[in-house]
């Protein structure tokens, strides 16, 4: 999640902007992973959820690496590579 709500409203599709683990706010949250997974958990989880998302037309969602926390408006981005760890990109709920 981003720090505030609407975060994405002044993002141009070239902007990234910080995000924060909703598992570091809300712990033992069902369906994401335990604080301490492994970055390998915490994509795999973070890919399934994405997969969900991407089988629904929701226009209005985003990318975002959950490795390096950084989200961006061009849902056309999604499943290429992260700028800067090179895993594919995820969909991301802005809400």
């Amino acid at each position: 999640m981003t720090e505030r709500f609407g975060d994405n409203s002044t993002l141009a599709v070239d902007d990234w902007i910080e995000t924060v683990p909703i598992n570091t706010l809300v712990p033992d949250t069902e369906g994401l992973p335990a604080t301490g997974a492994t970055e390998d958990e915490v994509y795999s989880i973070a890919s399934r959820l994405s997969q969900i998302r991407e089988s629904i037309d929701l226009p209005n969602d985003g990318v975002y690496c959950p490795l390096c926390h950084i989200a961006n408006v061009d849902l056309s981005r999604l499943r290429t590579p992260c700028p800067k760890c090179g895993k594919p990109l995820l969909q991301f709920d802005w809400n």
